[in-house]
């Protein structure tokens, strides 16, 4: 589906809200940001829904303040849009409402559940704000610098600052065209990649120490424990980039991150060429990208749970 059905129906609407998934990152806050402020700049009402606030490194967006204040769709609102989330019952919001308003779901994870009235999934796109700004233009809406900060944030945060095989020479072009507002991207970058809180570094050593080899060195896996998060008072979605140095061995292909919570573990999958990290998390009813994936594992035990994973993936392998 294209633009065709979405456009009227957004323009027709007065009065909507935007939301994305729970445990929020920079391509979810972005997109859900910049077309927030998009709509508005043509008089639309627009809420944002969310359970959370917005990660403290995204402080810099428009819109940080706000973020995090509202969780339940008010009476008068007509519709809602739903960004960077493939499964409904991750969307950071109460369900008050949920059922009867109508719905467009954006994005482009591959699991996504197409559970919209009006879905436009595009799992060719390397992040949900680069759909956003092809619907802003769509709408013949006017970038301003706030927007383009805004989907800048969610379109590196997605590719790794482009390091990501995600990332294609559409995503190049549409940056291109983001740049031009004149924005300071050399300072999102230091922001999102060149600075990290303490406590933050702290948590990743605390990671690292942990880190096993298994599979000849096929797949690397690393744990935290609730006392880990306790102890230097920082939430698990502080966590999301740790997975990704389990790769940096050239001979691994995956790195798996559990995190312990009450009766189950977060799990966070990174895969460089071999392994598809959406289905493999899929065997666990969870989902996300062929190179980064997430799921819930009900386990009695770290053991447990690792077992499980790695069973599979020398599953996948033998196939």
């Amino acid at each position: 589906m294209k633009f065709e059905d979405i456009v009227p129906k957004i323009m027709q609407t007065e009065k909507m809200a935007l939301v994305t998934h729970a445990s929020p990152d920079g391509d979810a806050v972005g997109s859900t940001m910049s077309l927030a402020l998009a709509l508005r700049s043509i008089g639309k009402d627009v809420e944002i829904l969310s359970k959370e606030p917005a990660p403290l490194n995204l402080s810099y967006l428009a819109l940080y303040d706000e973020y995090g204040t509202l969780q339940v769709l008010t009476e008068d609102r007509e519709l809602l849009i739903a960004l960077d989330c493939g499964n409904k019952d991750r969307l950071s919001m109460e369900r008050d409402g949920f059922e009867q308003i109508d719905k467009i779901n954006i994005d482009h994870h591959i699991s996504n559940e197409m559970y919209g009235m009006l879905n436009h999934v595009d799992t060719k796109s390397a992040s949900t704000a680069e759909i956003v700004f092809e619907l802003i233009k769509a709408l013949k809406i006017q970038m301003d610098v706030s927007m383009a900060e805004c989907l800048y944030t969610g379109i590196v945060s997605d590719t790794g600052s482009f390091r990501f095989p995600s990332t294609t020479a559409k995503t190049l072009r549409i940056t291109a065209e983001i740049l031009e507002t004149g924005i300071d991207f050399s300072r999102i970058q230091r922001i999102l990649f060149g600075s990290s809180e303490f406590k933050r570094i702290k948590l990743l050593g605390r990671a690292l120490m942990t880190m096993e080899s298994h599979q000849d060195g096929f797949v690397s896996t690393m744990n935290l424990v609730a006392s880990d998060f306790n102890t230097l008072s920082i939430s698990d979605r502080d966590s999301g980039d740790i997975v990704n140095y389990g790769l940096e061995p050239p001979e691994a292909d995956v790195s798996v991150l559990f995190k312990e919570a009450e009766g189950f573990f977060r799990v966070s999958v990174r895969t460089k060429s071999v392994i598809d990290a959406s289905a493999l998390c899929g065997k666990f009813e969870g989902g996300g990208h062929i190179r980064a994936a997430g799921c819930n594992i009900k386990a009695d035990s770290l053991e447990e749970a690792k077992s499980a994973v790695l069973h599979e993936i020398e599953r996948m392998r033998a196939v």
